[in-house]
């Protein structure tokens, strides 16, 4: 009877987050057992399922949740760069075009909303909230780019888009240290510059037969996106197995 109750309370927890888990599940449950046998229930109640059901969800999604100073600096630097962009680059109030967004020429200003969005939250203590807008952010802006590229919109170009995704997943990802922000900076440094060779290949149609400088930029491409790849393996490493210690029952 106990191993049944105990499994259904384990069960029903798991709508809060793992962090909370880790500190709280032993505990909760203990008393949540506790005052079965002292009213002489067999099972958990409905209304108390739904409370733990209700709970979880408020902690997992809505609870005060403060971010971390690289998320939070990451995001920042998102709102930053996306007024700059949506103000010098994309703000053509006089022109109409295939994917204009009011005086916007293209819909890279809805990103930018939800960034802007995402840092208000993030100042409000809505961490959790503010990591799940930021991470909406990487396929809409992903999503634009390639409708960009069928549609002939104006926008947005590659960079903007790596920088746009990049410091989304940076505010997003639960980045534990100064030491793996520098290596996404780098990290995403090197795409850029990854990006920037591919482009001027793509004015030679990647015809290396042109000249030994094509083939030095091919190189260069390569080794541009292995050496971003090697830069996040050990964060992407870490966070995965950190995720799924945290994810495990205790």
């Amino acid at each position: 009877m106990n191993d049944s109750r105990d499994s259904q309370y384990r069960k029903l927890v798991r709508w809060y987050p793992a962090a909370w888990r880790e500190r709280n599940e032993e505990a909760i449950i203990a008393v949540l057992m506790d005052e079965d046998d002292a009213d002489g229930r067999v099972a958990p109640t409905r209304s108390s399922r739904l409370a733990l059901v209700a709970a979880g969800l408020y902690a997992r999604f809505i609870a005060p949740e403060r971010l971390s100073r690289v998320g939070l600096s990451a995001l920042a630097l998102g709102v930053v760069f996306s007024f700059w962009y949506l103000g010098g680059i994309t703000w053509a109030p006089n022109i109409t075009y295939a994917g204009t967004v009011g005086p916007f020429s293209n819909p890279s200003v809805i990103v930018g909303g939800m960034l802007a969005i995402a840092l208000v939250l993030a100042l409000l203590s809505r961490g959790r909230t503010a990591r799940f807008i930021a991470l909406l952010c990487v396929p809409a802006i992903i999503v634009i780019g390639i409708m960009s590229s069928l549609q002939s919109w104006l926008g947005p170009s590659i960079p903007a888009v790596v920088i746009f995704a990049g410091l989304s997943l940076a505010a997003a990802s639960p980045l534990r240290s100064a030491r793996d922000a520098g290596r996404v900076a780098a990290a995403f440094v090197l795409v850029l510059v990854g990006l920037f060779l591919t482009d001027l290949l793509r004015a030679h149609h990647f015809d290396f037969s042109l000249s030994p400088i094509l083939v030095g930029q091919g190189a260069g491409v390569a080794a541009s996106y292995m050496g971003a790849i090697a830069l996040l393996w050990p964060t992407a490493r870490d966070l995965s197995h950190a995720n799924r210690r945290a994810s495990k029952p205790s």
